[in-house]
């Protein structure tokens, strides 16, 4: 059996049934790591950012982050707020687009987004609207936006209308009743789980990384390579990340397991992941509970946003450096080494598609051992990025 192309992902995959076992198959190749070598440091979190077109804030992030990591650059109170409205407005617009658009026919059993409530598609365009404009304001343009080494390129900007984002907010929450839906799912296996955090708490910006492999357990994001091993199968461009020796999943389902959420109405909500859950279409519900918490977190932000220079002059030195931030999908590491003149020797990306894979391949599999085949259901659970996977 061959389901060629899964559809209502993005990017390109193939699912083949062969021999007993079950492939997810991501054929496309990219290369961005090989050609980012020899770059100058400005350039390189503007091609990052064409890495993905729904998560580019994050891949700019990371990569600005990892440069400022090899310089030994501390940016400042308010630049380091603004990165954190960014990455959260990136993750409302892009998992509004998945939740609304890509997920929800398969709970009303439809083939597209045509047959969900017309009210929940109205509140998703919304969403990614609002989520869109707050980007711009500060990265220039929602699509390539521009994240700057030492700080951001814009200030936040008066467009952004904090009631109308408390509005947007009242809405989504009326419709939780209509969207508990997503709380179905079974277990198909136990997995580890990895996510960035402050203090415990959840912080797409954070400071160290979480995991999770049956116990707790921290690390600083320097040493990732001391935890993630990533291996190759023949059959897949993408590789196999291993947190530990262990299938791991990153996104928000780790997230939530992980971490705390310190938002009123998300808090509540996150209730649902008090103990660890391992029920992968509980994906979903939990992009509906950070779809919440990014809104009240941005609010809480700008309300109370510190002072401090957007950006500051940069000085290239050699030196090596990683920079890790949640991107919607989860966990994203940039690792850079650079010369003296601040030029791109070597570049190394693991994107939270990647980490997913491996637990991508192993669900389907679960699924065909039991006799159950709705397999796309499952891999757009996890809203793979391909494009992201294989850079």
């Amino acid at each position: 059996m061959i389901i060629e192309p899964v559809t209502r992902i993005e990017g390109n995959a193939v699912i083949e049934v062969k021999d007993g076992r079950v492939y997810f198959k991501v054929l496309e190749f990219r290369g961005f790591e090989k050609f980012l070598e020899g770059r100058n440091f400005e350039y390189v979190p503007m091609i990052t950012a064409r890495i993905c077109g729904f998560c580019p804030v994050a891949h700019a992030v990371a990569s600005a982050r990892a440069i400022e990591n090899a310089f030994g650059i501390e940016i400042s109170e308010r630049a380091e707020d603004l990165r954190r409205v960014l990455l959260l407005a990136q993750t409302v617009q892009s998992h509004a687009l998945h939740l609304f658009f890509l997920a929800l026919p398969d709970y009303f059993k439809t083939d597209s987004f045509a047959g969900v409530p017309k009210d929940l598609v109205s509140l998703g365009v919304e969403l990614r609207k609002v989520a869109n404009r707050i980007v711009g304001s500060i990265a220039v343009r929602p699509i390539h936006p521009e994240v700057i080494v030492g700080g951001v390129a814009r200030d936040i900007g008066k467009k952004i209308q904090l009631n109308d984002l408390k509005s947007l907010l009242n809405t989504l929450v009326s419709k939780i009743d209509d969207l508990n839906i997503l709380k179905e799912g079974e277990v198909l296996s136990e997995t580890a789980y990895l996510s960035l955090n402050t203090g415990g708490k959840i912080d797409f910006y954070g400071e160290t990384l979480k995991g999770y492999n049956g116990e707790f357990f921290e690390f600083r994001p320097e040493d990732y390579g001391d935890y993630i091993e990533e291996k190759v199968e023949s059959y897949s461009f993408t590789k196999f990340p291993y947190l530990k020796g262990k299938v791991c999943r990153v996104g928000p389902l780790a997230r939530l397991n992980l971490t705390e959420v310190d938002t009123d109405i998300a808090k509540d909500l996150s209730e649902e992941f008090k103990e660890v859950r391992h029920e992968t279409l509980l994906y979903n519900y939990a992009r509906l509970v950070e779809i919440i918490y990014c809104l009240e977190k941005i609010v809480e932000i700008l309300e109370n946003i510190r002072s401090g220079e957007i950006r500051q002059v940069v000085k290239p030195k050699e030196g090596v450096g990683v920079g890790v931030v949640e991107a919607p999908r989860g966990t994203l590491i940039h690792h850079y080494e650079f010369d003296s003149k601040g030029l791109l020797r070597k570049a190394n990306l693991i994107v939270p598609t990647t980490i997913n894979n491996t637990a991508i391949n192993h669900d389907l599999n679960v699924m065909y051992k039991k006799g159950e085949e709705d397999f796309e259901k499952i891999v757009r659970a996890y809203d793979p990025c391909l494009s992201c996977s294989t850079h």
